[in-house]
């Protein structure tokens, strides 16, 4: 469904509003002038259809009869009329003197004054007395005549549907221009704000080039301003910031390169003390072997760390080979002392296309992670796919919080003391991430039940 249309849509809401209003206000004017019309139309109709009565019978008023016969008085009066003398009904016309009420009758004593009753929509019963001489009466009185008809109100029913009809077309216009004067108001106010939401969806995916033209409505030009300000102002901070991460990782590119060389000197000197500490004094020993110790750990953290500047400088390169991932993982473990104490899980062998010195890496960081600060057995469960190899690695320690979750493949990102003492630089499984990245796969860690698990998907083929 298009946007505009969309119920919930302020266009259409502005839209319904108005006609809305417009149906209401002009509805019920509508209603108050057809009932006072058809008030109209109807009195109009009965003043048109008494007059004609009224001049029907002016003409007879004081005429001269030689009897009151039926005979005589029909030749005087109009055919359809109903003529009544005293209590004798002497002619009938349209209307039957049963059907007329006492009171009606009662009403018609003053000749030249016409009583009148509507009937229905369509027909009025008139009555009228007039006054005839017969000369031929004893009592010489004249003659009172009530006539008694029913006339059809001529056109009112006509005239009511063109009404009805007028008010009809005038409402719809109404409606027409209410909807397209209310769709213009919404344009208006929309297009700003549908102009805003993209620039916003651009800003979120990292343009923040974008500005808006600051025009239009008042408050939405205000709006627009507000906006470009603070697109301006992220601008500026987010360049800030990628300045110095970028500076920042020159340095620590600098300075583990500076490193490399005086390391490649006291490595070799590390190895020696490690070979004399049986024949060394018990505290040149223990000095030497501190010694050793923190020179292999700086060792291991200058190269993390001109690894990791290799990534940032994106010149990491993979060296795939086709290889039996299960045997490259055992082989792993067994070479550093861990085959005993963590358990392998899988098929018998799985052929992968990947970087054998990289995916070492992955489980060394990983399963090291586990044996220092989970808690055993530690478990790695390999299962192949069709389209991609998982590698698992459980321990059983007190699991990591979500918050840790979240942030734990950061850089120099530590999990509190919760989890025992951390030895590392943190760069670990930062490292064992981008090699998982640089592979096509992917890497997640979840706390199921009060185990720590750490997934590695990886694609099960890649091309050389």
């Amino acid at each position: 469904m298009p946007s505009w249309l969309r119920i919930d849509g302020l266009r259409t809401r502005l839209v319904l509003v108005f006609i809305t209003i417009v149906v209401i206000i002009a509805g019920a004017t509508a209603g108050v002038v057809s009932l006072m019309a058809r008030s109209w139309i109807y009195s109009n109709a009965q003043e048109v259809a008494t007059a004609q009565f009224r001049d029907d019978l002016q003409e007879i008023a004081g005429a001269q009869v030689s009897s009151r016969s039926a005979a005589e008085l029909g030749q005087l009066f109009p055919s359809d009329s109903t003529l009544i003398v005293g209590d004798d009904e002497i002619r009938r016309g349209s209307v039957d003197p049963a059907t007329i009420s006492p009171e009606f009758l009662a009403r018609v004593n003053s000749p030249g004054i016409i009583s009148f009753e509507r009937l229905d929509s369509q027909r009025i019963m008139l009555a009228m007395s007039v006054t005839v001489i017969d000369p031929t009466a004893l009592d010489g009185d004249d003659t009172l005549v009530k006539a008694v008809t029913i006339r059809p109100l001529e056109g009112v029913q006509d005239k009511f549907d063109n009404l009805l009809r007028a008010v009809g077309l005038t409402l719809a216009a109404g409606v027409l221009v209410s909807g397209l004067l209310g769709l213009w108001i919404a344009s208006t106010l929309v297009r700003p704000l549908r102009h805003l939401d993209r620039a916003a969806a651009r800003a979120a995916d990292g343009d923040l080039s974008v500005r808006l033209s600051e025009e239009g409505v008042t408050e939405l030009a205000e709006l627009t301003t507000t906006f470009n300000t603070l697109i301006a102002r992220n601008q500026t901070v987010i360049q800030g910031l990628e300045e110095s991460e970028e500076q920042a990782r020159r340095f620590v590119a600098d300075v583990s390169h500076e490193l490399r060389t005086p390391l490649a000197a006291l490595v070799p000197v590390a190895e020696i003390l490690q070979e004399e500490i049986p024949h060394l004094p018990p505290d040149a020993g223990a000095a030497a072997r501190i010694l050793s110790g923190e020179i292999g750990k700086l060792a291991r953290l200058v190269e993390d760390l001109i690894e990791m500047s290799r990534h940032d400088a994106q010149q990491a390169r993979l060296v795939l080979d086709d290889v039996d991932l299960v045997e490259l993982v055992r082989h792993s473990l067994t070479r550093r002392g861990w085959a005993e104490s963590v358990e392998l899980r899988g098929p018998d062998s799985i052929d992968a296309t990947v970087d054998p010195r990289r995916i070492d890496v992955v489980v060394a960081n990983l399963v090291g992670n586990a044996l220092r600060h989970g808690e055993p057995p530690v478990r790695v469960e390999m299962n192949a796919r069709p389209e991609w190899v998982d590698l698992t690695v459980v321990d059983h320690g007190p699991g990591i919080s979500p918050e840790d979750s979240h942030a734990i493949f950061r850089r120099f990102y530590k999990v509190d003391t919760a989890r025992g003492r951390s030895e590392g630089s943190g760069l670990g499984l930062s490292l064992a991430a981008e090699n998982v990245r640089l592979h096509g796969g992917t890497i997640t860690v979840d706390r199921i039940d009060s185990s720590t698990v750490f997934d590695v998907r990886l694609p099960h083929r890649r091309s050389h």
